[in-house]
C-alpha cells in the first residue's frame, strides 16, 4: 500500500501545465459554505457565482481536527500542506515555516497583494504571509508582513503595527508604519485619501485599528478596495498573485446574524464581479473563489420563490466540517472541478507558478 501511495504522490508532483496563468487571484469567503453561496445565488438577480464555468468542492479538515479553524484552513490553501488548528503556515510536527504562495510569487519576481475586511494580520491573511505557532500572535505577524516585499496591503489592523505610545498595541516600542515608509511604502489610514490618490507604487492602507467596519457601516465596498489593488498590480509585466478575503461572512455566521451574513455576502459578491471583469478583459488570469471552512451550520429554511425574504437558520455558533465550494474561471480553471482536499488547491496553484516545485509529504 505504501508503494502505491508513493507512486500516486509522484504523479501529483510531476504534473506540468501546458499553459500557466500570468496572474492568480485567490478569493476566500471566510466561513462561506454552500448555504451561504446558495443564499447569494437565490437572492441576487445579478449574482457573480453564476458567471463561473468550473465548480468543485473542498474538504476542509485540518491536520489534527475534523473541524478546522481559519488559520489551518488558510494554511492548506496558502502552502499546499495541512497544519494543526490555530497554527499559521508552520509544519504541524516540526513547527518549521512552510513556504506560502505569496512567498513563492515574490521569489519568482511577481507582485503580490492582500485585500481583506479583517485586520491584515488575522488568521487568513496571516496564513499567506507569515508563520506563527498561534494565530493570536498578531504583533509578531505584523512584523513578518514588513519582511515580505508585498506591493499592496489593504485592510485593518493598524494597532498591530504601532506602539502603545501612539495608541497601538506594540509593547516593543517599534513603529512598523515608520519602518515601512523608510522602505519606500506609501501609507494610508483612510479610504478617501487612498481612493483619491490611487497609488501606483507600493503601499499599505491600514484603514482601521483592528478589523474594518461591517459592509453596511462602511462608505466603501470590498469591490472598491479590490479595484484599487488590481489597478496597481496590473502594471507588473511579470504578473501578480493577489489574496482577497471577505472576512466578515464568518463573523455573521458566528453571531448567527442573518442580516450581517447576507450583507457581507453581497459585499463579497460585488468584489467577485470586479475580479471577473478584470480577468475576462485581461485573458491571462486565473480566479479561484473558495472558503476556508463553513461557519454556523447555516441552512435556508424559508423564503419566497423569487429569493425574497429568505430565512436562515443555524446549527451552531462555531465552524462545521461541511465541504465548501470551489469556483474557478480563467487559465487552467478545469483543474478545480470535482471533490478535493483543501491542500490540493494550494498544490495546483504552486505548480502553476513553478512546475518544478516538489511536495514531499501528503498531509
Amino acid at each position: 500500500m505504501k508503494k502505491i501511495f508513493f507512486f500516486l504522490l509522484i504523479i501529483v508532483q510531476s504534473v506540468v501545465y501546458s499553459d500557466s496563468p500570468k496572474n492568480i487571484i485567490i478569493m476566500i469567503g471566510d466561513g462561506m459554505g454552500v448555504a451561504q453561496v446558495s443564499t447569494s445565488v437565490l437572492s441576487l438577480k445579478n449574482d457573480s457565482f453564476r458567471r463561473f464555468t468550473t465548480t468543485g468542492f473542498s474538504v476542509t479538515c485540518s491536520a489534527d481536527k475534523l473541524v478546522t479553524d481559519s488559520a489551518a484552513g488558510a494554511t492548506a490553501i496558502a502552502t499546499g500542506y495541512r497544519t494543526n488548528n490555530y497554527m499559521v503556515s508552520i509544519h504541524p510536527e516540526t513547527k518549521e515555516p512552510m513556504l506560502t504562495i505569496l512567498e513563492l510569487a515574490e521569489k519568482l519576481n511577481k507582485s503580490t497583494g492582500v485585500v481583506v475586511t479583517s485586520s491584515v494580520t488575522h488568521a487568513t491573511p496571516g496564513g499567506f504571509v507569515a508563520h506563527a505557532s498561534n494565530r493570536s500572535m498578531e504583533i509578531e505577524i505584523a512584523e513578518q508582513f514588513t519582511k515580505l516585499d508585498l506591493e499592496v496591503v489593504i485592510g485593518g489592523g493598524r494597532k498591530f503595527f504601532t506602539p502603545k505610545s501612539s495608541g497601538g498595541d506594540r509593547v516593543d516600542g517599534r513603529d512598523l508604519i515608520n519602518e515601512l515608509e523608510r522602505k519606500g511604502y506609501s501609507i494610508y489610514s483612510n479610504y478617501n485619501k487612498l481612493n483619491s490618490e490611487k497609488p501606483s507604487g507600493k503601499f499599505y492602507a491600514l484603514l482601521e485599528p483592528n478589523g474594518l467596519m461591517s459592509a453596511e457601516d462602511r462608505e466603501y465596498s470590498l469591490a472598491d478596495l479590490v479595484k484599487i489593488a488590481l489597478n496597481n498590480l496590473a502594471d507588473d509585466e511579470n504578473g501578480f498573485v493577489l489574496l482577497i478575503e471577505g472576512s466578515q461572512i464568518d463573523w455573521g455566521g458566528h453571531n448567527n446574524d442573518q442580516d450581517y451574513l447576507i450583507s457581507e455576502m453581497k459585499d463579497f459578491n460585488d468584489a467577485i464581479h470586479a475580479v471577473l471583469d478584470f480577468a475576462e478583459q485581461d485573458g491571462e488570469t486565473l480566479v479561484i473563489v473558495t472558503a476556508d471552512h463553513e461557519t454556523g451550520g447555516t441552512g435556508i429554511v424559508d423564503g419566497e420563490k423569487d429569493g425574497c425574504d429568505i430565512e436562515l437558520d443555524f446549527l451552531t455558533k462555531g465552524h462545521t466540517a461541511s465541504m465548501v465550494g470551489i469556483f474557478a474561471k480563467g487559465v487552467n480553471e478545469k483543474e478545480f472541478s470535482g471533490v478535493m482536499d483543501n491542500y490540493m488547491i494550494g498544490r495546483k496553484l504552486f505548480k502553476m507558478l513553478d512546475s518544478s516545485y516538489q511536495f514531499t509529504e501528503n498531509f
